[in-house]
């Protein structure tokens, strides 16, 4: 059995932890085992970890105390002989992990971008543009999510390598749980009051700079003001959802605009959306898209997300540098019905491909 130290899972709910537990639910753990490193009070999803027989890490925070985190990391490696440490990440600001890995020599270190961006500020941009450059000196494999992830993460010479080194890997979801489901859709619609007329636009995603629900509420307003039988589900919790209720209020949008926080039945939510926004600045590889996608809604992304995300005919990408027109006309114009007639790439996508993938790729890493 294969042993992976998984590093990079946080409190919160995220593209990271969502990653890392739908590949966790459906690797055969007979050969692949992972556990966590926790740097915080609890891991968003520890609870299911132990029950699936994970072990968890409770570590110094590298935030607080860099030197004790980094020689507690060592210790682990060393005494577990972890072979891979898979080292998840949204930037190069921190290179800790990978550093305390290369130390304890492990045979595998993995560098994973999970991002294409950041909106931290100038300060930790220069970090992570300096800090990238030594990625090389600690890992010794470079994962990405996407094409424009691992552009932003990695240099040309690891991207072009003949080492077979660098690998995309996929975002997988279980494509049956989100595939549409005419009765699921009015039983939900039914349960919160929505008729079959109404337009009901969804978001999905932490309430941060980087997800852009001040666009997505403007454009709502707008759309509303031309189309009053429309509703607004807005899905996640974040740092900055106060100020979003403050300007849904400031609109007098407070009848129409549904706070519904994090949700563990978001495949049957999606269900029920007639067209899924996703006005985002940056994006890495966002697995909402894809969900959304595979549940038949119409699909309107932000020109920044990877064109990776496109799975479906129903898929539209619109700049969000020109303002909410033409993100307002798509969405008026659009087609919204609902129905499971259209192409999908399943492989690309299905979790239980990817995760056969996955396992194959780690063998191959450490010669088995």
């Amino acid at each position: 059995m294969i042993k992976v130290l998984q590093i990079g899972m946080t409190n919160n709910l995220g593209g990271i932890e969502t990653f890392l537990m739908n590949y966790y639910k459906n690797i055969d753990k007979r050969e692949v085992q992972f556990d966590f490193i926790n740097i915080y009070d609890k891991l968003y999803f520890e609870d299911e970890i132990k029950n699936m027989k994970g072990k968890v890490y409770k570590l110094k925070s590298y935030y607080k105390n860099p030197l004790k985190y980094t020689k507690e990391l060592i210790k682990i490696i060393k005494q577990n002989n972890y072979e891979i440490i898979h080292c998840n990440m949204n930037s190069a600001v921190f290179l800790y992990p990978l550093i305390a890995a290369k130390i304890a020599k492990a045979k595998v270190i993995i560098a994973h971008s999970h991002n294409a961006s950041n909106d931290k500020g100038l300060l930790k941009t220069l970090l992570h543009n300096i800090n990238k450059r030594f990625i090389p000196f600690f890992a010794n494999t470079y994962f990405a999510c996407s094409k424009e992830a691992g552009e932003w993460f990695f240099s040309n010479r690891i991207l072009k390598q003949e080492s077979k080194k660098y690998f995309i890997i996929n975002n997988g979801i279980n494509i049956d749980k989100f595939k549409y489901n005419e009765e699921l859709r009015k039983k939900i619609r039914q349960k919160f009051n929505i008729t079959d007329k109404t337009m009901l636009i969804g978001h999905i995603g932490r309430f941060s700079k980087q997800k852009n629900h001040e666009f997505a509420i403007n454009l709502f307003k707008e759309i509303h003001e031309e189309n009053e039988n429309t509703k607004m589900w807005l899905i996640g919790e974040g740092e900055k959802k106060e100020k979003i209720v403050d300007l849904v209020n400031a609109n007098h949008l407070e009848s129409y605009v549904e706070f519904l926080g994090i949700r563990q039945n978001v495949n049957e939510l999606l269900q029920a959306i007639d067209v899924f926004v996703l006005p985002s600045i940056y994006e890495g590889m966002p697995l909402v898209a894809v969900e959304a996608q595979v549940s038949g809604a119409k699909c309107i992304l932000s020109d920044k997300i990877t064109k990776e995300a496109k799975i479906t005919d129903k898929t539209e990408y619109i700049t969000i540098d020109n303002g909410i027109q033409s993100w307002k006309d798509a969405i008026l114009k659009c087609d919204y019905e609902r129905n499971n007639k259209y192409h999908i790439d399943f492989d690309r996508y299905d979790i239980k491909f990817n995760v056969v993938e996955l396992v194959k790729t780690y063998k191959c890493l450490i010669g088995k």
